[in-house]
Formats: structure tokens, C-alpha cells, sequence
């Protein structure tokens, strides 16, 4: 989530995930807080239809910023978990999305909120909750934030993450899909290049980019599986070493028909996870 204090001058422009995103400085109001992200080729990712992981940069920055509004004292806050819930699926109409987040309750430690995301022609597209919890605020970077550097012309998602988009493969026939589950990925689904543009204004992995990385390596992971991905939970267990790539690990819970449960593990080096996320995809 971004810290929406001021840039300072003469410094070193960098990239964030905001800007990869096209994610727009959150805007506070007496009815909450709305966060506007530009919809394109960007967002676009197996089969050049937008993601639903998509939607977690712009989702974490509208409900980690109304929680840090309401902190007490000079404290900064990260996000703990997030849940987002598919009302309608992709593709979306633009030009914008907008998440509008409202505080439900905070205390000393943290806070939860809520986040409606509505697209261009205002239908309510899906709905998000997530916990952050405080902490000191000598976590930001010293000088504070560096101004952001205008995105480059990513023409897909992949290239939004700085990924090869993958090889297209034999589709499994209609019907063929077993009741049973089917096997856990062996080894990482998806592996995402660390740099700033990966990167929260605390040089770690935005919890937004975790996010997205878990659902899209879901989708690599298997497929052949249920389209649609429906419901996204995530827990954050720890800060993202934004110096090293982020492994994602996939393994099914079930996987029928008309329905499948995914967890996804992301982590670096250490071999601790970051995250672990359940994606639900149905058909």
C-alpha cells in the first residue's frame, strides 16, 4: 500500500507495483476511501482476459490506507489478510476500476475494513475485506517515498510481472476432467523476478503483487481445471524480500467438475513462506 506522504525533491524516480498496476494515489473522503486503477492490455493474462488477482494491488492499497487513516499516533500498518469475492467475472469495462473502502473497526493493534470494486459502467464487480495490523512507522525507507516513474507499454500482465507468457498446450477435452483430485504441482508453478516494480514503498513485496502471483500460478498450475477463479483468501506470515524472485508452490485440495480448491504457497530463499493463499475456481 502506498504511504501518501510527500515525495521528496531532487530524489531518484523508482517503480512501484502501484505504477506497474496504473493504481492512482488513494483519495479520502467523509464516506471512505476510493482508489481508481486504469484498466488495459496490462491486466491481461491467460487467454488475454484480465485476472481476478488482478484487482489485489488496487484492493490492498484502498483498505490498508483507510486502516493507516485511522491510526492512532505516528504508526504505519501492513496487511495481515485479505479476502476478495468475485461478484461479476472478467472481462470488465473501463476506463477505470474503482475500489471503495470503508473502515469496520480498529483498535491499538490494528483494523479490518471493506472494499467494493465497481467498473466503468458502476456494477459492482467484487467485494474484499483485509486486516491490517500497526507498527512503528520507522519501517518506510529513509527520505520516504522517491517519486514514481511513469509505467513502460506492458502489453499483458505477464509483462506487467516481467514474466515469458507461457506456452500454449492441448486442451483437455470437454468432460474429461476427473472427480478426484488431481496431483500437486512438483516443485514452484510460477516464479516472479524481484525488483522495484514488484516493490511497496517499504522495498518489500506488495501484498497486492502476492496476491496476483498466487492466482495466476493457479492458473498455470492447472489448465485444464475450473475457469473461473471465484474467491481469493490470503494470509500474510511475513514480509516479502523484494531483493529475490518469490517461488509459487500449488497444491489442489479437490478439483470435480464444476469446482476446484487450490492453496498456494509464495515464498524466497529462506524457504519460509510469505503467504499462503485458497483459490477456489468453478466452472
Amino acid at each position: 500500500m502506498t504511504t501518501g506522504r510527500a515525495e521528496p525533491a531532487g530524489v531518484e524516480a523508482r517503480e512501484y507495483a502501484e505504477t506497474r498496476f496504473r493504481v492512482q494515489p488513494p483519495a479520502h473522503g467523509d464516506d471512505g476511501t476510493r482508489v481508481r486503477m486504469r484498466t488495459g492490455p496490462w491486466l491481461a493474462g491467460p487467454g488475454g482476459i484480465m485476472t481476478v488477482g488482478s484487482l489485489g494491488v488496487v484492493v490492498d492499497d484502498a483498505i490498508g490506507s483507510t486502516i493507516l487513516r485511522a491510526r492512532l499516533g505516528d504508526q504505519h500498518s501492513v496487511t495481515s489478510q485479505l479476502s476478495l469475492e468475485v461478484v461479476v467475472p472478467p472481462p470488465w469495462p473501463g476506463p477505470e476500476l474503482t475500489a471503495h473502502a470503508t473502515l469496520l473497526g480498529r483498535d491499538i493493534v490494528g483494523g479490518l475494513a471493506a472494499a467494493t470494486v465497481f467498473d466503468g459502467e458502476g456494477r459492482v464487480v467484487a467485494v474484499a475485506t483485509g486486516r491490517c495490523r500497526y507498527v512503528p512507522a520507522d519501517i518506510l525507507p529513509p527520505g520516504g517515498m522517491r517519486p514514481p516513474l511513469p509505467p513502460a507499454d506492458h502489453g499483458s500482465l505477464f509483462e506487467t510481472l516481467d514474466l515469458a507468457p507461457p506456452a500454449a498446450g492441448p486442451a483437455t477435452p470437454a468432460g474429461a476432467i476427473p472427480e478426484q483430485a488431481a496431483p500437486a504441482a512438483a516443485g514452484p508453478a510460477l516464479v516472479l523476478p524481484s525488483g522495484p516494480g514488484m516493490q511497496n514503498p517499504h522495498n518489500t513485496v506488495h501484498g497486492g503483487v502476492l496476491l496476483c502471483g498466487s492466482e495466476l500460478a493457479v492458473a498455470l498450475a492447472d489448465p485444464d481445471g475450473p475457469p473461473r477463479t471465484t474467491s481469493i483468501r490470503i494470509s500474510f506470515l511475513r514480509p516479502g524480500d523484494g531483493n529475490h524472485p518469490v517461488a509459487y508452490t500449488v497444491s489442489t485440495v479437490h478439483r470435480g467438475r464444476s469446482l476446484a480448491v487450490y492453496q498456494v504457497s509464495a515464498g524466497g530463499p529462506a524457504g519460509r513462506p510469505y503467504t499462503v493463499a485458497t483459490v477456489i475456481r468453478e466452472r
